[in-house]
Protein backbone atom coordinates (compact mmCIF):
# COMPACT_ATOMS: atom_id res chain seq x y z
CA UNK A 1 0.00 0.00 0.00
CA UNK A 2 1.13 3.65 -0.90
CA UNK A 3 1.45 6.21 2.26
CA UNK A 4 -1.32 8.63 2.12
CA UNK A 5 1.91 11.39 2.10
CA UNK A 6 2.97 9.99 -1.21
CA UNK A 7 -0.35 10.99 -2.93
CA UNK A 8 0.06 14.65 -1.44
CA UNK A 9 3.63 14.62 -2.09
CA UNK A 10 2.60 13.07 -5.97
CA UNK A 11 -0.15 15.93 -6.75
CA UNK A 12 2.11 18.72 -5.19
CA UNK A 13 4.84 17.74 -8.04
CA UNK A 14 2.39 17.63 -10.58
CA UNK A 15 0.76 20.85 -9.58
CA UNK A 16 4.30 22.70 -9.63
CA UNK A 17 5.72 20.98 -12.72
CA UNK A 18 2.27 22.57 -14.52
CA UNK A 19 2.82 25.80 -13.16
CA UNK A 20 6.22 26.17 -14.15
CA UNK A 21 5.24 24.81 -17.78
CA UNK A 22 2.13 27.36 -17.82
CA UNK A 23 4.87 30.44 -16.82
CA UNK A 24 7.49 28.85 -19.65
CA UNK A 25 4.51 28.84 -21.97
CA UNK A 26 3.36 32.16 -21.65
CA UNK A 27 7.32 33.15 -21.63
CA UNK A 28 8.21 32.07 -24.55
CA UNK A 29 5.05 32.44 -26.79
CA UNK A 30 3.36 35.41 -24.79
CA UNK A 31 -0.80 35.97 -24.89
CA UNK A 32 -3.07 35.16 -27.31
CA UNK A 33 -3.93 38.46 -29.91
CA UNK A 34 -7.33 38.86 -30.10
CA UNK A 35 -8.59 37.66 -33.82
CA UNK A 36 -10.95 40.06 -36.54
CA UNK A 37 -10.50 42.68 -33.49
CA UNK A 38 -11.00 45.45 -36.83
CA UNK A 39 -13.99 43.44 -37.84
CA UNK A 40 -15.83 44.24 -34.52
CA UNK A 41 -14.31 47.40 -34.04
CA UNK A 42 -15.36 48.29 -37.82
CA UNK A 43 -19.26 46.57 -37.10
CA UNK A 44 -19.51 48.16 -33.37
CA UNK A 45 -22.49 50.37 -34.37
CA UNK A 46 -24.22 48.01 -36.73
CA UNK A 47 -23.95 45.36 -33.49
CA UNK A 48 -25.05 47.72 -30.84
CA UNK A 49 -27.98 48.48 -32.76
CA UNK A 50 -28.58 44.62 -32.98
CA UNK A 51 -28.03 44.16 -29.47
CA UNK A 52 -30.46 46.59 -28.52
CA UNK A 53 -33.32 45.19 -30.76
CA UNK A 54 -32.94 42.16 -29.58
CA UNK A 55 -32.98 42.98 -25.57
CA UNK A 56 -36.02 45.52 -26.55
CA UNK A 57 -37.73 42.04 -27.89
CA UNK A 58 -36.73 39.63 -25.34
CA UNK A 59 -37.87 41.85 -22.84
CA UNK A 60 -40.96 42.98 -24.66
CA UNK A 61 -41.40 38.64 -25.08
CA UNK A 62 -40.88 38.13 -21.06
CA UNK A 63 -43.06 40.80 -20.28
CA UNK A 64 -46.04 39.11 -22.21
CA UNK A 65 -45.83 35.43 -22.47
CA UNK A 66 -49.06 34.38 -24.46
CA UNK A 67 -48.23 31.89 -27.69
CA UNK A 68 -49.56 35.16 -30.01
CA UNK A 69 -47.01 37.19 -28.73
CA UNK A 70 -44.05 34.81 -28.96
CA UNK A 71 -44.98 33.90 -32.28
CA UNK A 72 -45.15 37.61 -33.65
CA UNK A 73 -42.15 39.00 -31.60
CA UNK A 74 -40.52 35.42 -32.81
CA UNK A 75 -41.09 36.25 -36.89
CA UNK A 76 -40.81 40.03 -36.52
CA UNK A 77 -37.24 40.24 -34.86
CA UNK A 78 -35.21 36.68 -34.50
CA UNK A 79 -34.87 36.73 -37.95
CA UNK A 80 -33.42 39.97 -38.22
CA UNK A 81 -30.74 38.68 -35.28
CA UNK A 82 -28.80 36.56 -37.25
CA UNK A 83 -25.87 36.38 -39.02
CA UNK A 84 -26.05 35.10 -43.02
CA UNK A 85 -25.50 32.29 -43.49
Amino acid sequence: MHDPDDKATVETRWCQLRNVIQSNTLEVLGRARRQHQEWFDKNDANIKILLEEKNGLHKAYMDLRTEATKEALYSNGCGRCRMPG
